[in-house]
Protein backbone atom coordinates (compact mmCIF):
# COMPACT_ATOMS: atom_id res chain seq x y z
CA UNK A 1 0.00 0.00 0.00
CA UNK A 2 1.16 3.19 -1.13
CA UNK A 3 2.09 6.32 1.75
CA UNK A 4 -1.05 8.13 0.18
CA UNK A 5 -3.13 5.41 0.27
CA UNK A 6 -2.50 4.82 3.98
CA UNK A 7 -3.27 8.71 4.92
CA UNK A 8 -6.74 8.42 2.99
CA UNK A 9 -7.42 5.27 5.27
CA UNK A 10 -6.19 7.22 8.46
CA UNK A 11 -8.72 10.57 7.64
CA UNK A 12 -11.46 8.15 8.58
CA UNK A 13 -9.72 7.06 11.80
CA UNK A 14 -7.01 7.96 14.73
CA UNK A 15 -3.79 10.20 14.11
CA UNK A 16 -1.72 7.58 13.39
CA UNK A 17 1.53 8.13 14.72
CA UNK A 18 5.30 6.60 13.23
CA UNK A 19 7.69 4.24 15.42
CA UNK A 20 11.05 5.73 15.34
CA UNK A 21 11.75 3.21 12.07
CA UNK A 22 9.01 5.20 10.22
CA UNK A 23 6.28 3.11 9.82
CA UNK A 24 2.54 3.92 10.92
CA UNK A 25 1.10 2.15 13.96
CA UNK A 26 -2.27 3.06 15.30
CA UNK A 27 -2.70 5.93 17.37
CA UNK A 28 -3.28 5.19 21.53
CA UNK A 29 -5.75 8.12 22.38
CA UNK A 30 -5.94 7.06 26.37
CA UNK A 31 -1.97 7.31 26.32
CA UNK A 32 -1.91 10.47 24.63
CA UNK A 33 -5.06 12.22 26.53
CA UNK A 34 -3.19 10.91 29.68
CA UNK A 35 0.07 12.99 28.76
CA UNK A 36 -1.75 15.62 27.67
CA UNK A 37 -3.19 15.81 30.92
CA UNK A 38 0.12 15.49 33.09
CA UNK A 39 1.87 17.71 30.48
CA UNK A 40 -0.54 20.83 30.77
CA UNK A 41 -0.30 20.62 34.90
CA UNK A 42 3.20 22.11 34.46
CA UNK A 43 5.46 19.95 36.01
CA UNK A 44 7.80 17.32 35.13
CA UNK A 45 7.22 14.20 36.68
CA UNK A 46 11.01 12.93 37.09
CA UNK A 47 14.16 13.08 39.27
CA UNK A 48 16.86 15.65 39.21
CA UNK A 49 19.68 13.59 37.41
CA UNK A 50 16.63 12.59 34.35
CA UNK A 51 15.74 16.00 34.10
CA UNK A 52 18.85 17.52 33.78
CA UNK A 53 19.86 15.15 30.92
CA UNK A 54 16.58 15.90 29.13
CA UNK A 55 17.35 19.36 28.95
CA UNK A 56 20.70 18.59 27.22
CA UNK A 57 18.38 16.59 24.82
CA UNK A 58 16.07 19.32 24.35
CA UNK A 59 18.64 21.68 23.06
CA UNK A 60 20.08 18.77 20.80
CA UNK A 61 24.07 19.36 21.73
CA UNK A 62 24.92 17.87 18.30
CA UNK A 63 22.91 20.59 16.33
CA UNK A 64 24.67 23.20 18.51
CA UNK A 65 27.93 21.74 17.98
CA UNK A 66 27.28 21.68 14.32
CA UNK A 67 26.52 26.05 14.64
CA UNK A 68 29.63 26.55 16.01
CA UNK A 69 31.57 25.15 13.46
CA UNK A 70 29.72 27.26 11.54
CA UNK A 71 30.87 30.49 12.94
CA UNK A 72 34.23 29.38 12.54
CA UNK A 73 33.68 28.37 9.57
CA UNK A 74 33.08 32.01 9.06
CA UNK A 75 35.43 33.98 10.86
CA UNK A 76 38.36 31.69 9.14
CA UNK A 77 37.16 32.19 5.88
CA UNK A 78 36.62 36.03 6.70
CA UNK A 79 40.29 35.97 8.32
CA UNK A 80 42.45 34.12 6.05
CA UNK A 81 41.34 37.00 3.26
CA UNK A 82 42.20 39.14 5.25
CA UNK A 83 45.46 38.00 6.04
CA UNK A 84 44.49 38.29 9.94
CA UNK A 85 45.64 35.18 12.25
CA UNK A 86 42.96 34.25 14.12
CA UNK A 87 41.65 35.35 17.41
CA UNK A 88 40.87 32.95 20.00
CA UNK A 89 39.16 35.33 22.06
CA UNK A 90 36.80 36.44 18.81
CA UNK A 91 35.76 33.01 18.52
CA UNK A 92 34.72 31.67 22.03
CA UNK A 93 32.79 34.61 22.56
CA UNK A 94 31.26 34.56 19.18
CA UNK A 95 30.53 30.70 19.40
CA UNK A 96 28.95 30.74 22.76
CA UNK A 97 26.58 33.90 21.53
CA UNK A 98 25.52 31.36 18.31
CA UNK A 99 25.45 28.37 20.71
CA UNK A 100 23.38 29.88 23.29
CA UNK A 101 20.44 31.51 20.84
CA UNK A 102 20.65 28.26 18.82
CA UNK A 103 19.91 25.93 21.82
CA UNK A 104 16.99 28.27 22.91
CA UNK A 105 15.69 27.76 19.47
CA UNK A 106 15.84 24.11 19.51
CA UNK A 107 14.18 24.62 23.13
CA UNK A 108 11.15 26.61 21.93
CA UNK A 109 10.78 24.31 18.83
CA UNK A 110 9.80 21.65 21.40
CA UNK A 111 7.43 24.20 23.36
CA UNK A 112 5.15 25.01 20.11
CA UNK A 113 5.63 21.29 18.76
CA UNK A 114 5.13 18.92 21.94
CA UNK A 115 1.53 18.26 20.97
CA UNK A 116 3.27 16.71 17.37
CA UNK A 117 6.13 15.26 19.39
CA UNK A 118 3.42 13.00 21.24
CA UNK A 119 2.09 11.38 18.04
CA UNK A 120 5.37 11.07 16.05
CA UNK A 121 7.93 11.22 18.81
CA UNK A 122 7.03 10.31 22.28
CA UNK A 123 10.74 9.65 23.59
CA UNK A 124 11.30 13.70 23.52
CA UNK A 125 11.69 15.27 26.59
CA UNK A 126 8.02 17.58 27.20
CA UNK A 127 6.07 14.59 25.71
CA UNK A 128 8.14 11.71 27.98
CA UNK A 129 7.58 14.05 30.90
CA UNK A 130 10.88 14.76 31.83
CA UNK A 131 10.44 18.57 31.10
CA UNK A 132 7.28 20.60 31.28
CA UNK A 133 6.28 22.95 28.56
CA UNK A 134 6.08 26.07 30.92
CA UNK A 135 9.78 25.22 31.72
CA UNK A 136 11.00 24.50 28.27
CA UNK A 137 9.63 28.22 27.58
CA UNK A 138 11.64 29.77 30.76
CA UNK A 139 14.73 28.06 29.70
CA UNK A 140 14.63 28.74 26.16
CA UNK A 141 13.95 32.10 27.10
CA UNK A 142 16.89 32.27 29.68
CA UNK A 143 19.30 31.00 26.40
CA UNK A 144 18.31 33.46 23.78
CA UNK A 145 18.44 36.62 26.29
CA UNK A 146 21.50 35.36 27.79
CA UNK A 147 23.12 34.47 23.85
CA UNK A 148 21.85 37.71 22.43
CA UNK A 149 23.47 39.93 25.63
CA UNK A 150 27.11 38.29 24.70
CA UNK A 151 26.41 39.73 21.41
CA UNK A 152 27.33 43.31 23.28
CA UNK A 153 30.58 41.84 23.17
CA UNK A 154 30.88 42.81 19.44
CA UNK A 155 29.25 46.20 19.45
CA UNK A 156 25.80 47.34 18.19
CA UNK A 157 25.53 45.80 14.87
CA UNK A 158 26.79 42.34 16.32
CA UNK A 159 23.44 42.69 18.83
CA UNK A 160 20.98 43.76 15.72
CA UNK A 161 22.18 40.84 14.06
CA UNK A 162 22.07 38.24 16.42
CA UNK A 163 18.41 39.88 17.65
CA UNK A 164 16.81 39.97 14.65
CA UNK A 165 17.71 36.50 13.97
CA UNK A 166 16.98 35.04 17.24
CA UNK A 167 13.53 36.38 16.75
CA UNK A 168 13.25 35.01 13.56
CA UNK A 169 14.10 31.32 15.55
CA UNK A 170 10.99 32.01 17.47
CA UNK A 171 8.87 33.01 15.28
CA UNK A 172 9.24 30.25 12.94
CA UNK A 173 8.66 27.55 15.79
CA UNK A 174 5.33 30.02 16.78
CA UNK A 175 4.16 30.29 13.14
CA UNK A 176 6.30 30.37 10.19
CA UNK A 177 6.72 26.55 10.70
CA UNK A 178 2.76 26.12 9.98
CA UNK A 179 3.88 27.95 6.45
CA UNK A 180 5.20 25.09 4.71
CA UNK A 181 8.19 25.54 2.47
CA UNK A 182 8.65 29.26 3.88
CA UNK A 183 9.23 27.56 7.16
CA UNK A 184 12.10 25.28 5.36
CA UNK A 185 13.29 28.58 3.59
CA UNK A 186 13.59 30.21 7.06
CA UNK A 187 15.32 27.23 8.92
CA UNK A 188 17.82 26.95 6.03
CA UNK A 189 18.45 30.43 6.11
CA UNK A 190 18.79 30.68 10.08
CA UNK A 191 21.81 27.77 9.95
CA UNK A 192 23.62 29.18 6.73
CA UNK A 193 23.40 32.86 8.72
CA UNK A 194 25.81 31.30 11.54
CA UNK A 195 28.46 30.80 9.03
CA UNK A 196 27.60 35.16 7.86
CA UNK A 197 28.07 35.90 11.73
CA UNK A 198 31.46 34.32 11.92
CA UNK A 199 32.32 36.48 9.13
CA UNK A 200 31.09 39.50 10.61
CA UNK A 201 32.53 38.82 14.08
CA UNK A 202 35.59 38.91 12.08
CA UNK A 203 35.14 41.88 10.18
CA UNK A 204 34.02 44.06 13.25
CA UNK A 205 37.48 43.13 14.72
CA UNK A 206 39.28 44.29 11.94
CA UNK A 207 37.16 46.85 10.93
CA UNK A 208 37.09 45.88 7.34
CA UNK A 209 33.62 44.70 6.28
CA UNK A 210 34.50 43.87 2.83
CA UNK A 211 35.94 40.47 4.52
CA UNK A 212 31.93 39.49 5.07
CA UNK A 213 32.11 38.46 0.90
CA UNK A 214 33.96 35.36 2.37
CA UNK A 215 31.45 33.75 3.63
CA UNK A 216 28.72 33.86 0.82
CA UNK A 217 30.04 30.63 -0.91
CA UNK A 218 30.38 28.51 2.15
CA UNK A 219 26.29 29.82 3.35
CA UNK A 220 25.33 29.58 -0.01
CA UNK A 221 26.72 25.70 0.31
CA UNK A 222 25.20 25.46 3.88
CA UNK A 223 21.45 26.53 2.93
CA UNK A 224 21.21 24.32 -0.38
CA UNK A 225 21.87 21.36 1.83
CA UNK A 226 20.11 22.39 5.00
CA UNK A 227 16.82 23.06 2.70
CA UNK A 228 17.16 19.82 0.79
CA UNK A 229 17.54 18.46 4.64
CA UNK A 230 14.77 19.98 5.81
CA UNK A 231 11.83 19.06 3.08
CA UNK A 232 13.02 15.37 3.97
CA UNK A 233 12.02 15.79 7.36
CA UNK A 234 8.82 17.02 6.36
CA UNK A 235 8.08 13.50 4.52
CA UNK A 236 9.60 12.41 7.94
CA UNK A 237 7.00 14.24 9.41
CA UNK A 238 3.82 13.63 7.03
CA UNK A 239 1.98 12.21 9.71
CA UNK A 240 2.45 14.02 12.49
CA UNK A 241 2.54 17.27 10.54
CA UNK A 242 -1.37 16.67 10.16
CA UNK A 243 -1.79 17.48 14.51
CA UNK A 244 -0.62 20.98 14.35
CA UNK A 245 -1.93 21.08 10.58
CA UNK A 246 1.67 21.79 8.86
CA UNK A 247 1.20 22.66 5.26
CA UNK A 248 4.18 20.90 4.11
CA UNK A 249 5.52 20.59 0.64
CA UNK A 250 4.11 16.69 1.38
CA UNK A 251 0.90 17.20 2.34
CA UNK A 252 0.29 19.94 -0.56
CA UNK A 253 2.03 18.23 -3.46
CA UNK A 254 2.48 14.29 -2.07
CA UNK A 255 5.15 12.47 -1.00
CA UNK A 256 6.89 11.31 -4.98
CA UNK A 257 6.63 14.92 -6.04
CA UNK A 258 8.05 16.35 -3.02
CA UNK A 259 10.70 13.69 -2.45
CA UNK A 260 11.45 14.69 -6.20
CA UNK A 261 11.87 18.26 -4.97
CA UNK A 262 14.29 17.71 -2.41
CA UNK A 263 16.18 15.47 -4.38
CA UNK A 264 16.99 18.02 -7.29
CA UNK A 265 17.80 20.73 -4.23
CA UNK A 266 20.15 17.97 -3.20
CA UNK A 267 21.71 17.04 -6.55
CA UNK A 268 22.40 21.02 -6.62
CA UNK A 269 24.68 20.80 -3.79
CA UNK A 270 27.03 18.90 -6.41
CA UNK A 271 27.88 21.51 -8.55
CA UNK A 272 28.03 23.95 -5.76
CA UNK A 273 30.74 22.01 -4.06
CA UNK A 274 33.12 22.92 -6.60
CA UNK A 275 33.19 26.93 -6.07
CA UNK A 276 35.16 26.16 -2.77
CA UNK A 277 37.98 24.51 -4.91
CA UNK A 278 38.44 27.29 -7.58
CA UNK A 279 38.04 29.92 -4.82
CA UNK A 280 41.53 30.45 -3.71
CA UNK A 281 41.87 30.36 -0.43
CA UNK A 282 40.67 26.85 0.33
CA UNK A 283 43.28 24.00 0.31
CA UNK A 284 42.31 21.59 -2.90
CA UNK A 285 43.95 18.40 -1.35
CA UNK A 286 42.64 18.88 2.01
CA UNK A 287 39.62 20.14 1.04
CA UNK A 288 38.60 17.60 -1.97
CA UNK A 289 38.64 13.78 0.38
CA UNK A 290 35.72 15.30 2.62
CA UNK A 291 33.55 17.57 -0.46
CA UNK A 292 33.89 13.83 -2.47
CA UNK A 293 32.58 11.79 0.75
CA UNK A 294 30.44 14.55 1.33
CA UNK A 295 28.92 14.32 -2.44
CA UNK A 296 28.68 10.61 -2.26
CA UNK A 297 26.64 10.62 1.09
CA UNK A 298 24.44 13.23 -0.90
CA UNK A 299 23.98 10.85 -3.93
CA UNK A 300 23.11 7.75 -1.89
CA UNK A 301 20.93 9.65 0.05
CA UNK A 302 19.20 10.93 -2.80
CA UNK A 303 18.92 6.80 -4.22
CA UNK A 304 17.91 5.18 -1.46
CA UNK A 305 14.65 8.01 -1.11
CA UNK A 306 13.48 7.89 -4.50
CA UNK A 307 14.08 3.98 -5.09
CA UNK A 308 11.94 3.28 -1.71
CA UNK A 309 8.52 2.26 -1.75
CA UNK A 310 7.98 3.40 1.86
CA UNK A 311 9.17 7.46 1.35
CA UNK A 312 8.40 8.45 4.83
CA UNK A 313 10.29 5.04 6.41
CA UNK A 314 13.08 5.99 3.89
CA UNK A 315 13.08 9.85 4.72
CA UNK A 316 13.82 8.96 8.31
CA UNK A 317 16.60 7.01 7.72
CA UNK A 318 17.83 9.99 4.75
CA UNK A 319 17.65 12.51 7.70
CA UNK A 320 20.11 10.92 9.51
CA UNK A 321 22.71 10.08 6.41
CA UNK A 322 22.05 13.68 5.51
CA UNK A 323 22.99 14.97 9.27
CA UNK A 324 26.08 13.33 8.48
CA UNK A 325 26.56 14.84 5.15
CA UNK A 326 26.21 18.16 6.76
CA UNK A 327 29.45 17.75 8.88
CA UNK A 328 31.21 16.49 6.37
CA UNK A 329 30.96 19.02 4.59
CA UNK A 330 31.21 21.79 7.11
CA UNK A 331 34.85 20.51 7.92
CA UNK A 332 35.73 20.17 4.47
CA UNK A 333 35.71 23.74 4.52
CA UNK A 334 36.77 24.84 8.14
CA UNK A 335 39.93 22.02 7.78
CA UNK A 336 40.59 23.33 4.45
CA UNK A 337 41.07 27.05 5.58
CA UNK A 338 43.24 26.16 8.65
CA UNK A 339 45.95 23.30 6.85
Amino acid sequence: MSDEEKVKMGSRRAVPKLTEGGDEVESAPSRSSSAIRELQKGKSVVGLKARLLAYLELVRPHNVLAAVICVLLGMAASYKVAGYTFNIADALAASLVVALVSAGGYAINDYFDYMVDLVNKPYRPIPSGRVSPKEALAFSVALGAVGVALSTWFGYVSVVFVLLNAVLVYAYSAKIKELGIVGNVVVSFEGSASIVYGSLVASLSIGRYEILSASVIPAIIAFVLLLGREIVKTIEDYYADSVRGVRSLPRVLGLRKSALIASIILLSVVPLSFLPYFSGIYDRFVYAPLATLTIVLIVLSVARMLRSSNIVSAAAKVRSILKVSIITGILALLLSLIF
